[in-house]
């Protein structure tokens, strides 16, 4: 029933398809919950939620409350009803997730970006990873709902094209990843921006139902934001989804790759801190990449991330640096958004200091509003968390209303 759902258009299949949304939100909930939020009678209520239940689509999870008679039926969704393929594709990796309807990773498959990875290699890869994880977890091919792919690079949505693919390792990308993967797997694929993929997968799964308003940050290779905002996903037609990293912090600073100056991409993002890191280890400061590089230009970012796990003092009074600009510059943002929850995700967050120093700097900064309180955190998950966006987007394919 849930393929059905983008099918018809009768008002009984809109009213189980917004029974279904409100179960998977707010599950476990009762009935009367239900009848609260859409009016519907409670008899009328039952016997949809029936259906969905016939349909094994949602099931009572036996956790609710007796007040002294017999236990009220609490709903939730049957995650495992149909499933996802959430995809990430970056000139570092390629992820590729199996998913439940909860968004529950049940297997992975990565793929290292080398010279060999061309568009077509990297396409089959995952094609061949989606019949592989079907397989080894005995899944039909029926219940797959469809495949996300999320790319933080730029791309053309209309042509399903990357266009900026300077820094992959392979060319080869003038394709349409849409049609290729939907020719190949025949299931509907759907491509989105992967900043916004990840402030979705983090509002789905971990905050839906405590807040309306999240901002997702990002710092890798570009600086990215998403945004929630009033519970829905706020997205833009004009390819600024990196504008976070091109907000001022200093009119006379750094010379940003955008031609400005005093960009937060000069200062936070990696390469801006292998551009200070090399500076450094020009000017004289010891770093345990002289032992391990002899030809200074020959550092990546790899190298620097791994120095930053052994401790090493030069690479972590360059991250600490450059968490105190991001910090800086989050804070204009929560000053624009006002958000009540921040979210910390990309390659330097799992690593040492980093979301420490930032999440400092951009609290000191709003310490004049002490009423408003800003939750700051680490994503759940910021190395899969994109890809889990792009499953999702699949899921409020078939799920949510899209506002017109």
């Amino acid at each position: 029933m849930l393929k059905k759902f983008t099918e018809l258009s009768s008002p009984k299949a809109r009213n189980l398809k917004l029974l279904y949304s409100l179960v998977r939100k707010l599950g476990p909930v009762k009935i009367n919950r239900l009848t609260e939020l859409t009016g519907f009678k409670h008899v009328t209520c039952a016997r949809l939620l029936e259906e969905l239940v016939d349909e094994g689509l949602i099931y009572d999870s036996g956790i609710g409350k007796s007040s002294g008679g017999r236990k009220p039926l609490m709903y939730v969704i049957k995650p495992d009803a149909y499933y996802l393929i959430g995809v990430e594709i970056t000139s570092f990796y390629t992820t590729v997730l199996l998913l439940d309807l909860k968004l529950n990773i049940v297997s992975v498959e990565k793929l290292k970006m080398t010279a060999e990875c061309t568009g077509e290699y990297t396409l089959n890869y995952i094609t061949a990873c989606v019949n592989q994880l079907l397989i080894q977890n005995n899944i039909p091919k029926d219940k797959l709902l469809g495949i996300g792919v999320g790319l933080l690079d730029r791309f053309d949505a209309e042509k399903g094209m990357i266009t900026s693919t300077h820094s992959f390792p392979a060319g080869g990308w003038d394709i349409n990843l849409v049609d290729y993967l939907t020719q190949t797997n025949n299931v509907p694929v759907f491509l989105d921006n992967g900043t916004d993929l990840a402030a979705l997968a983090e509002y789905r799964m971990n905050y839906w139902q405590d807040t309306e308003n999240i901002v997702f940050v990002s710092s890798d290779i570009g600086i990215r934001c998403g945004t929630i905002s009033q519970g829905r996903l706020v997205t833009n037609k004009f390819e600024m989804e990196d504008a976070f990293g091109h907000i001022i912090i200093d009119i006379d600073g750094r010379r940003c790759s955008c031609g400005a100056y005093g960009c937060l991409q000069a200062y936070s993002s990696l390469p801006a801190i292998r551009d200070e890191v090399l500076r450094l280890l020009k000017r004289g400061k010891a770093s345990l990449l002289q032992e391990k590089l002899s030809n200074m230009e020959d550092i990546n970012f790899h190298h620097i991330l791994n120095a930053l796990e052994q401790n090493d003092s030069l690479c972590l009074e360059v991250v600490e640096e450059a968490a105190y600009y991001f910090g800086v510059g989050l804070s204009n943002l929560i000053f624009l958004l006002r958000p009540e929850i921040v979210i910390f995700g990309g390659t330097l967050v799992p690593k040492p200091l980093f979301f420490e120093a930032a999440a400092k700097a951009a609290s000191n900064r709003l310490i004049h509003y002490s009423s408003a309180k800003i939750k700051m955190v680490k994503s759940s998950d910021a190395y899969n968390i994109v890809a889990q966006g792009a499953g999702c987007m699949v899921l409020d394919y078939y799920t949510e209303e899209t506002p017109v």
